[in-house]
Formats: C-alpha cells, structure tokens, sequence
C-alpha cells in the first residue's frame, strides 16, 4: 500500500488539497477597504466575514479525504482508478468555480486584485490525481500479465 507510487500521488493530492481549501485564494480593493476571498467566505482587512459561502473549503477538504479513501482501496483496483479520476474531475470543477468567482470579483474590485500561492498549486492536486490514477493501472495491467503467464 504505501510502497506503491500511486500512494505517494494520493497522499500529496490530498495534502495539497487542505493547502488550497485553507488559504487565500485572491485579495481585492474596494473602497480603500482590503478583501481576502478565502475558502470559508470573504473577509475584509479587520478579519471580519463580509460574504461568501463554505463551498470550495466543503469542496476541498471532501477531495482531500476522498484522496485519502483511495489510498487505502488498493485490493479494488478498478474502483481505486474510478475514484481518483473523479476526483481529478472535482478538482477540475473546483478550477472552475475558481475562474468564475474571480470573474465575479473582477467586476466589483477597483484595484489591486492579487492571486494567492493556492491558485497557482490547484492544478498540481489535479495532476497528481490523473498521475495516480494511471499508475493503478499500469500495476492492474502488470497483475493481470503474471496471471496470463501462470
């Protein structure tokens, strides 16, 4: 189980996932107030929630732990592979909503939008995810060619 590459690319996914689901995502300007769009809402420079939802941080975390599951589904390849390609996918969705929220901010921000670290390592959870998932099937693949040669 953790010998295995895949559990390696599952476990960063997964690490790299909170990282995301608990920073910044980006910071704006609106009136010389400063804002912080983070996972669990928007708040201004006082440290105060002005708006936003818990989706991406509910969205975030429920990726990392489905990350997690995969790891230990290693007698179940097939689903092992299903698995990890949904969660690329998620984290697909997750870039997206990503995109769309900044779009929304864009529209309302004077100035000084600026991204944080975590936008930039999404798309590594999403590699990583797809890298996981292929290794699961090259060693089905190999299982399956050892029981052909017995």
């Amino acid at each position: 189980m953790i010998q295995r590459i895949q559990s390696l690319y599952l476990l960063l996914a997964a690490l790299v996932q909170i990282l995301f689901a608990t920073g910044t995502y980006f910071t704006y300007k609106v009136l010389d107030i400063s804002y912080s769009v983070k996972g669990s809402g928007i708040f201004n420079s006082e440290g105060e929630k002005t708006g936003g939802d818990m989706k991406t941080l509910i969205l975030g975390i429920g990726i990392s732990v489905l990350g997690v599951i995969c790891i230990f589904l290693y007698k179940n390849r097939k689903q092992q592979i299903k698995l990890c390609r949904v969660g690329g996918l998620l984290t697909i969705a997750e870039i997206v909503f990503i995109v769309i929220s900044y779009f929304n901010t864009k529209e309302i921000a004077e100035n000084g939008l600026s991204f944080g670290y975590v936008v930039f390592i999404l798309p590594i959870s999403t590699f990583f995810f797809f890298l996981a998932a292929k290794a699961v099937k090259k060693d089905d693949e190999l299982i399956r060619s050892v029981d052909r040669i017995r």
